[in-house]
């Protein structure tokens, strides 16, 4: 049960997150698409680690995800019904922080489901991913087959789909709160998962994903623009390239887990992020649609060597009572604060080179591409150079 509610939980954002800007530029709206890219993690801020404390205090796992899943779909369904009766964009922005503010700790709600239940979750957690990476795929497809890719029944359809993963929730194993110890308001909002960063490893392990989250957000913000731009006719399915290389990512690293440090599929992760970027910069230069897709099928391992691994890497580093938290905390720095920056930071910068009449795709793409390598470098020598360090000693 929890293969279907991975698939049905990333269906959704496979529909309509990778149109969101052909949508917007469809009624007239384009100019919130920063706004509106900010506006998932800002309010995730609100209750990430709200829930993520629940979980581990409180109140079972997969209960809560029925509740969010439920109660974000009315949201979700009003935000693209709002665009599609005309109604200034305004309300679409105010509906889907609705929606955001709701449905942010799902992830990291259902990451704690899978870690909990799954018996070996080095090997079969990636497994279990996959089906949301397929999940992610149907989307993509569903919406370029019905011709949906900027129109906004498109996340009218994710609504109801949401709706349907809702009730699966409620027949997922039993994932009961474990810490019955933690006391105070900072417990309860979630507040002490800050005190992970009091450990270096850590510390430098979540300062680096969030580092390499903010350019990232141009994947999905800008890429779709520039696929439409370039002549394709099919945005939508063409941005799952990615989702489909992702499948057998997976399965490879739920065959080779456990035989390599978790830190080196980190390092990979990023700096196939900085060649994604470089794909696309040249993509640029020499107006090819091919350049693009191979960047679009990087995003496959990327997402799998830093998001997912991460989360293992996680898995093992902190202490039973407080995964929910972990993870919840990982969320939020990678999907919530990286995200703001990333959104206005990548807008600035296609409004500078991009949209402003210059068009020097190149240019943007090289910019993000060298802001990939302050992670990577970070990382190099907070985490694997460091252990190196203390290995000789």
């Amino acid at each position: 049960m929890m293969a279907v509610v991975m698939l049905l939980m990333f269906m959704p954002p496979g529909m309509w997150v990778s149109s969101l800007p052909n949508i917007l530029d469809t009624y007239g709206a384009l100019w919130i698409l920063p706004y509106a890219s900010a506006l998932a993690p800002f309010f995730a801020i609100f209750s990430g680690l709200l829930f993520g404390s629940l979980s581990d205090r409180k109140l079972n796992a997969e209960k809560l995800l029925a509740v969010l899943g439920f109660t974000g779909a009315f949201a979700l369904w009003l935000a693209f019904s709002s665009l599609k009766w005309g109604w200034h964009p305004g309300w679409y922005l105010f509906f889907q922080s609705i929606n955001a503010l709701i449905t942010g700790p799902m992830f990291a709600l259902m990451t704690k489901v899978k870690l909990v239940n799954l018996p070996n979750a080095a090997k079969s957690f990636p497994i279990y991913t996959m089906f949301g990476t397929i999940g992610w795929i149907c989307g993509g497809l569903l919406v370029s087959t019905l011709g949906l890719d900027a129109s906004a029944e498109t996340g009218q359809l994710a609504a109801l789909i949401r709706l349907a993963m809702s009730g699966f929730c409620l027949l997922m194993p039993l994932t009961p709160p474990n810490d019955f110890e933690s006391r105070g308001w900072k417990a309860t909002l979630g507040l002490t998962a800050f005190k992970l960063l009091k450990d270096r490893e850590l510390r430098v392990f979540y300062i680096a994903s969030a580092l390499f989250a903010i350019p990232c957000m141009s994947f999905f913000m800008i890429t779709p623009m520039m696929l439409k731009q370039f002549g394709s006719q099919y945005p939508a399915a063409q941005m799952t390239i990615g989702q489909g290389v992702e499948i057998f990512v997976m399965i490879f690293l739920s065959i080779v887990a456990g035989r390599f440090r978790i830190r080196w599929f980190l390092i990979v992760g990023f700096i196939l992020g900085l060649l994604r970027f470089a794909l696309f910069a040249m993509a640029g230069e020499m107006s090819m649609l091919t350049l693009i897709w191979l960047g679009i099928a990087l995003h496959g391992p990327i997402y799998a060597f830093t998001m997912v691994t991460g989360r293992l890497f996680l898995d093992k580093r902190v202490p039973g009572t407080m995964r929910g938290q972990a993870q919840a905390l990982f969320h939020l720095l990678t999907f919530s604060f990286a995200g703001i920056l990333g959104a206005f930071l990548c807008d600035w910068l296609y409004e500078r080179w991009v949209n402003g009449g210059e068009q020097n795709w190149a240019l943007f793409w090289w910019v993000l591409a060298a802001s990939v390598l302050i992670p990577l470098v970070y990382f190099f020598i907070g985490v694997i150079g460091k252990n190196e360090q203390n290995t000789q000693q």
